[in-house]
């Protein structure tokens, strides 16, 4: 994380040092892993710790959230409703709350008519309560501040200098969804250019869908093949991951590590409105303004470097579960990874590192990194209830 600040109810019990410079009124600070992690208050008396997601419309609660804070009846009736997502599964029946729900999100009050209640925590871990989108985060202007790590609305009409330094893109709000024209270059044979979503809900830099990689020539691209059985909402997900030569959005990004989809379902399949999607390893390099009155996306680069050319070193994708059991799930494996042929498997849990229970690795070590660098000791628990230990030599990128 770039910057951190000063929180009076604490994320997942993190304790953060001040902030320097002052935040703007109503102003709505976040911590940034991946994603931005709001805070937000419901029906006066629970506190959540939420995610921003333009791919979403309303209020979501995770199902652990609710259960291991007895909140299973806090918030009125329920009854069901059939949703999908980005995972590859049909649309998928999921319990909601059909009683409304009063939001307070800094300064800002909303009102969620319907819940849904999914398993967030399975895709992003323990630190997540729910998230939020843009029926309620999306009615005025928006800043969304990576140098300073904030989100703030903004007054309309826009004032003249907010925009200074910023460049326009070409953008359209559809649907309460919103996408922007992009120009992605593989190599000289592979050329993808036109509209793609943006979506802050996911962590990825680049990640087109099946239909879009169906029309490319990746055979002599070299690619490593992924596995994930927490793909999105809607279950796992199967995607090569390769390299681009260049992105071109508000400037020219070079030697892009990007995803292209294998899902025959869900947002990442086929008939979708746009070629594929853009993530926050890519919109942290901005600081952005959105106005949806006017449909226009502002960007303005911003001193972060970015991860966008890096690849997993370890070879597989973990989730923090420590809030319902002792480690770390293994929720994604790439073929052939040291991690694989390790003996590693999809639904492991990784209960140490070099020794040390992963309990202990606070969420504020895990976003700065581990580090990890040549033979590396997992202590794994097996479906089967028994301790194995795997060693990893941890050098290259997989790709």
């Amino acid at each position: 994380m770039r910057k951190t600040f000063c929180f009076i109810a604490l994320l997942g019990g993190l304790s953060l040092p001040q902030s320097r410079a002052a935040l703007p009124d109503g102003a709505l600070p976040f911590i940034f892993d991946s994603h931005l992690y709001l805070q937000a208050t419901l029906n006066d008396t629970v506190h959540a710790s939420i995610i921003y997601d333009t791919g979403a419309d309303f209020l979501y609660l995770d199902k652990d959230f609710l259960e291991l804070n007895h909140l299973q009846e806090a918030f009125g009736r329920k009854g069901t409703a059939r949703m999908g997502g980005a995972g590859n599964s049909d649309p998928q029946r999921v319990d909601i709350f059909i009683d409304p729900i009063k939001i307070r999100c800094g300064e800002l009050d909303y009102q969620n008519k319907i819940t849904p209640i999914i398993g967030l925590r399975d895709i992003l871990g323990r630190y997540i309560d729910g998230l939020l989108g843009n029926t309620h985060l999306l009615q005025a202007p928006l800043m969304i501040n990576f140098s300073e790590s904030y989100m703030a609305p903004l007054a309309e009409p826009l004032p003249p200098d907010s925009l200074a330094g910023y460049h326009k893109l070409e953008a359209r709000f559809e649907e309460n969804r919103i996408d922007i024209k992009a120009r992605l270059q593989i190599d000289s044979a592979n050329v993808v250019e036109g509209w793609f979503r943006m979506d802050i809900g996911s962590g990825s830099t680049v990640s087109l869908t099946h239909e879009t990689t169906s029309t490319l020539h990746l055979d002599p691209v070299p690619k490593a093949y992924f596995t994930t059985q927490a793909g999105g909402v809607g279950g796992g997900a199967e995607e090569v991951t390769i390299r681009a030569a260049r992105f071109c959005m508000a400037d020219t990004l070079e030697n892009l590590v990007m995803d292209c989809s294998l899902n025959e379902k869900g947002a990442l399949s086929f008939d979708r409105p746009y070629l594929g999607i853009i993530g926050n390893e890519i919109w942290s390099l901005y600081d952005i303004v959105l106005d949806p009155l006017h449909a226009s996306v502002w960007v303005k680069r911003n001193q972060d470097k970015g991860t966008y050319s890096q690849s997993s070193t370890t070879h597989m994708a973990i989730v923090d579960r420590t809030d319902i059991g002792d480690g770390w799930i293994v929720n994604g494996l790439y073929k052939g990874g040291i991690a694989e042929q390790a003996g590693m498997e999809i639904g492991d849990t990784i209960i140490a590192i070099n020794g040390r229970p992963v309990k202990e690795i606070s969420w504020e070590e895990q976003r700065k990194g581990l580090g990890l660098k040549g033979t590396t000791r997992y202590t794994v628990r097996k479906a089967n209830g028994k301790t194995v230990t795997y060693e990893l030599f941890v050098q290259k990128p997989i790709i």
